[in-house]
Order: C-alpha cells, then structure tokens, then sequence
C-alpha cells in the first residue's frame, strides 16, 4: 500500500497545527487562573504614578582600603561575640526598616537549632543524599 506525498504532507501539517493551537491554548489557561488568582487574593499590580514615587535612595561611596589583608584577630570571649552578631543583626533590621519605611523590631536571636555542620564534604554528603529525583 503505498500513500501519496500530499496526502503525507497533510497529515503532518495539520498534526502540528493541532499540537501548537493546543498548547497555546494550555499557557492562555494558565496565565489566565494565574490573573483570576491574583485578583481573588488582592494582590493585583497598581500603577503607580510618577509623582507618587519615592525619590532615589542617595549613593553611598566606600573609601578603598589600602591597608594589609591580614591583621592579627584579638581573642574574643563568647559574650563578646554574641554581642557583636546580635549588634549586627540589630543594624541590619534598622537598615531594613529604614529602606522600607515599616516598622521592624527583633523578637529573639537564637541560635540554629541542629547539628552544625563544619565540613564542606559533610554538607556535600547531606545535600547530595537529599536531593530531589
């Protein structure tokens, strides 16, 4: 049995067409809920006008350091420490804030619950042990 070449061509054009015609029509649908979605949680764009825009925030330039690398570290006790990284959570929270113009306060600083992890072929291990298929 042999088939015609137009009769071929036919089949094959009108098999892309219909797979292509159905996958726009999948990414209309989807993009589609994802709107209708949107607009049911309230979380819809709005527009905003040019004079209701903030004004830039202002360029800060950090002065090159010309100084070693290397600097002898001083002993720090552990109260110190902790004090220093509660100190720079605390600017970071302030930084935040500020950038954002909400209010933001720390509730508690705590350490990570868990097994720490120090060595990079452990983390590797543990990640690659995890990973999804």
């Amino acid at each position: 049995m042999e088939m015609e070449w137009s009769y071929v061509g036919a089949v094959v054009i009108s098999g892309l067409v219909i797979v292509f015609t159905a996958l726009l029509l999948l990414i209309l649908a989807v993009w589609l809920m994802g709107e209708i979605f949107a607009v049911i949680k309230g979380e819809k764009k709005k527009k905003i006008k040019p004079e209701d825009r903030e004004a830039p925030a202002p360029v800060v330039r950090v002065p090159v350091v010309t100084e070693p690398a290397v600097q002898a570290i001083p002993a720090v006790t552990d109260t110190e420490s902790e004090d220093e990284i509660a100190a720079v959570i605390a600017a970071a929270v302030a930084a935040m804030s500020a950038e954002s113009g909400k209010a933001m306060k720390i509730k508690s600083i705590r350490p990570a619950r868990g097994r720490v992890r120090t060595n990079a072929w452990a983390g590797a291990a543990a990640s690659e042990a995890t990973r999804t298929f």
